[in-house]
């Protein structure tokens, strides 16, 4: 794989398709609303969902003319706009909603992606990712239970159940995970290490992303823990978005299960369970270093995803309180909550700047569902080697497939109205 040319192709897609993203507006605005109140709208936008420490109104305007972002500070003071796009372009383009569709009983004509979080598909396998726990607990009958799961079996158990609901509701779904331990290159992470490692150190090295020293390292004394984190992880993310994006999702469906962050190490059960679910937004001033990412910081503010991912993700997360009876995550209940996101109006719908959310172009979900390290969950996520027949996870499976449903009816709802 040669990286260079795969973020430069990136580019150049986000760029060519910048009209598609910019005309997707939210539906509240009708042409006869004034552009004092679009300004108001958008900056209040901004403001709330988007710039985290309110330390980013030099690389961006929202004025008369339109909104535009900027490469730096310097350009915005004489006005040289990275991305710009006028109210009244913005008009022209605007496309009809893309959940207007008769779907009253079934999701037929969707297109939904769905991305089972991280690769491992085994205990081994989770080590490498860090995406695992392993400890004993004694069961109800007194006896000691080894409990062993791995995060990217999990998931994607899931999702092949999900898949199967929505695709008997007649809709297009696209899983970016093919099989138990698949990357989304469509092989396992030591088929890419056998296949690509080498091309992707190589390419690293031709674009100056590290030097002969460290190239030198990782091609012959790295782990593969350190090939996986410090090579594979981000090209993997990069290529879940960019079979994504080419997929055109009506949405997508992002489903992590999460663990109690202050149980160091994760080997004993915690009391903590929380539900909660991401959206795009909470930008730092580091976050907006490249092109790409100010794309992405504008995509966000000029579309209506981040209202509809608001909308999916505040449906899914009551499905799962009422479906898996566990509660909803508030700010204060995770560090990483309190400290790295932005609460939205929707309880346990925070805006969180991940690889996926902010790479990703549609509304999406990006699921948390409950903690794999409790004390009651493990026991039961710890049943049945093979995951799909898991009861627990096909609750799960079920508890998205009921908020997307909510959400699809809600939007035709609205539509008709």
């Amino acid at each position: 794989m040669n990286i260079q040319n795969s973020e430069c192709s990136s580019i150049m897609k986000y760029l060519f398709n910048l009209v598609i993203f910019i005309s997707i507006l939210s539906s509240c605005f009708g042409q006869t609303i004034s552009t004092t109140n679009k300004i108001k709208h958008y900056v209040e936008k901004a403001e709330r969902y988007l710039d985290f420490k309110k330390a980013l109104s030099t690389y961006y305007s929202v004025d008369e003319r339109g909104i535009s972002v900027f490469a730096n500070p310097k350009d915005k003071i004489n006005n040289k706009p990275e991305y710009y796009c006028s109210w009244d372009s913005i008009e022209r383009l605007r496309l009809p909603n893309r959940l207007n569709k008769d779907t009253t009983k079934s999701l037929l004509g969707y297109k939904i992606a769905i991305d089972a979080g991280h690769t491992a598909g085994n205990i081994a396998s989770g080590k490498i990712e860090q995406k695992f726990i392993r400890f004993k607990q004694p069961n109800n009958n007194g006896k000691v239970d080894s409990i062993e799961l791995d995060e990217g079996e999990l998931t994607y158990a899931t999702s092949v159940l999900l898949k199967k609901k929505l695709e008997d509701k007649g809709a297009e779904v696209l899983l970016t995970r093919k099989f138990n331990g698949a990357t989304s290159f469509g092989i396992s992470f030591d088929g890419w290490l056998r296949c690509s490692f080498k091309n992707a150190v190589d390419s690293l090295y031709k674009i100056s992303k590290i030097n002969e020293e460290k190239r030198n390292w990782l091609l012959t004394k790295a782990t593969k823990r350190d090939k996986f984190k410090l090579v594979f992880k981000d090209i993997e993310l990069q290529k879940r978005a960019e079979v994504i994006n080419q997929f055109h999702p009506d949405f997508t469906i992002i489903i992590h299960f999460n663990v109690d962050e202050t149980n160091t190490g994760w080997t004993k059960p915690t009391k903590k369970d929380f539900n909660m679910a991401f959206v795009g937004g909470a930008f730092m001033k580091s976050d907006l270093l490249t092109s790409e990412k100010r794309f992405s910081f504008f995509h966000l503010l000029v579309s209506d995803d981040l209202e509809n991912s608001i909308q999916l993700s505040s449906q899914v997360i009551r499905s799962f309180e009422t479906t898996l009876s566990v509660k909803t995550a508030g700010i204060n209940d995770a560090k990483y909550l309190k400290e790295g996101c932005l609460p939205t109006s929707k309880n346990g719908v925070f805006c969180r700047n991940l690889q996926l959310t902010r790479y990703v172009h549609s509304p999406l979900v990006y699921g948390e569902t409950l903690y794999q390290d409790n004390i009651e969950e493990c026991v039961l996520l710890n049943k049945e080697t093979d995951k799909t027949k898991n009861t627990r996870i096909m609750k799960v499976a079920n508890a998205y497939f009921i908020g997307v449903m909510n959400y699809v009816l809600k939007k035709a709802t609205a539509n008709d109205n």
